[in-house]
């Protein structure tokens, strides 16, 4: 115990004498239990995952729809065009007015992905955004761990299947990739070996 919570617990005893060390030692030990860290198993960090992706893609169409449309209305009701004449002298006026609406709407599903991560992590309790960021460096390190290296994921003829881990969404997913990483690199290993011995 740090001497600055000792001063805080004898001036909160002094100036309530209600206060007993015994209740002293309650709110220290409530305090610690609140500032300690969350540990998620991978079922719930897995969880947390998904639920981010879902709040990503709902901001992302959402961000696509409020600029496709803002875009449509600006270029087809706002802007001023001639109908007769092309843009950039190869493509016609409405078509490219349509592209324009079209662009900007990716560019607010683009905005929009950012815009609900940044939402999520404001909205989900700081402990369990810390435990989510510790759990995605062990994710990272098992990746790279457990994928091929080297001259092993250099094949054209046998490409090495998720590379980055992407399509792990669940603990039965992780062991299927696991499963798959290690037959890759049993028929790999193979390969290079037949090729080696061709060579000699």
């Amino acid at each position: 115990m740090s001497l600055v919570r000792l001063f805080t617990q004898s001036a909160r005893m002094r100036l309530n004498p209600a206060i007993t060390p015994f209740h002293a030692r309650s709110l220290a030990s409530s305090a610690s239990i609140t500032s300690s860290p969350v540990s998620l198993s991978w079922a719930q960090y897995f969880d947390q995952k998904s639920k981010l992706k879902t709040f990503e893609r709902i901001s992302s169409i959402a961000g696509f729809s409020l600029f496709f449309f803002g875009g449509s209305y600006y270029f087809m009701a706002v802007a001023e065009f001639d109908p007769t004449e092309l843009v950039f002298g190869v493509m016609d006026a409405s078509m490219a007015y349509s592209l324009g609406a079209l662009g900007v709407g990716v560019l607010g599903g683009v905005a929009g992905v950012f815009a609900g991560t940044a939402v999520w992590r404001t909205v989900t309790n700081r402990r369990i955004l810390d435990a989510i960021d510790a759990k995605d460096v062990e994710f990272f390190k098992r990746i790279q761990q457990y994928r091929p290296q080297g001259q092993l994921r250099l094949s054209v003829d046998n490409p090495m299947p998720d590379y980055y881990g992407e399509s792990i969404k669940s603990v039965q997913g992780y062991r299927a990739w696991l499963k798959k990483q290690r037959n890759y690199r049993i028929k790999t290993e193979g390969f290079h070996a037949r090729k080696s011995i061709k060579r000699k």
